[in-house]
């Protein structure tokens, strides 16, 4: 292995318990064995009310306190044994705490779920992974969801474009 490449030790998962980031981790669950790397568990909330600054703490905490618990469940008692993790959660717009958290943790891999849109879907509904695929500081895997791949029996233009 060149000097450029680093083994992956650290290894974000965003997730917002959909199919897409839930198909995600289960490919970072992979990647984080085969590497002996740990997981990152974040699931960022984008809720007006909890981005204010002026949301009192005890609105936002018991709220932050069951996400979190929400992320370690997502692991089994064996996964909690097998795998080294740290579940975070973050408040504001999603792509910009994924790069942010990124940063910080000096994260090297980031698994994002993907539906599998087209471009023109992605401009029209926009996209927090195809953002953090152009604006990450590390090297982003993306993973399509299994019901929108070119298997799936989903062949309505609409449903492509904005499910």
């Amino acid at each position: 292995m060149s000097a450029e490449h680093k083994t992956m030790m650290e290894i974000l998962i965003p997730i917002d318990f959909s199919e897409c980031s839930l198909n995600a981790f289960e490919y970072a669950k992979q990647f984080a064995e085969n590497c002996e790397a740990r997981l990152h568990l974040l699931y960022v909330d984008d809720d007006a009310i909890l981005m204010q600054p002026t949301t009192d703490p005890s609105f936002r905490e018991p709220h932050e306190r069951q996400m979190k618990e929400r992320l370690d469940h997502l692991l089994t008692a064996d996964e909690q044994a097998r795998f080294a993790y740290v579940s975070a959660v973050r408040v504001g717009t999603a792509y910009h705490e994924i790069e942010r958290y990124a940063i910080e943790k000096e994260v090297d891999l980031i698994v994002v779920g993907n539906l599998g849109r087209t471009v023109v879907g992605d401009m029209l509904c926009g996209s927090v992974s195809s953002h953090v695929i152009h604006h990450a500081p590390c090297p982003v895997l993306s993973v399509k969801n299994p019901t929108y791949s070119k298997r799936s029996k989903v062949d309505s233009e609409s449903a492509r474009l904005c499910p």
